[in-house]
């Protein structure tokens, strides 16, 4: 999956996040959910993110750059 896909699948979840922290009560159950959400957002870009560096490191691995 590209970082484009993982960004259109996610546009929904972090429209909905944004309106449940911006328009509601500080601290409420929502504030409290759209903070969950946004940490377990991070969590899976990290995970995406660090496989992409292996994958790399695998590619460049195999074909070694003559710089």
């Amino acid at each position: 999956m590209s970082i484009d896909q993982r960004c259109r699948e996610q546009r929904n979840i972090a429209d909905s996040m944004f309106m449940d922290f911006k328009y509601t009560k500080p601290g409420s159950a929502e504030q409290v959910r759209a903070l969950n959400t946004l940490n377990f957002l991070l969590s899976m870009w990290n995970d995406f993110l660090g496989a992409e560096v292996r994958r790399m490191d695998a590619a460049r691995s195999i074909c070694p750059s003559k710089a």
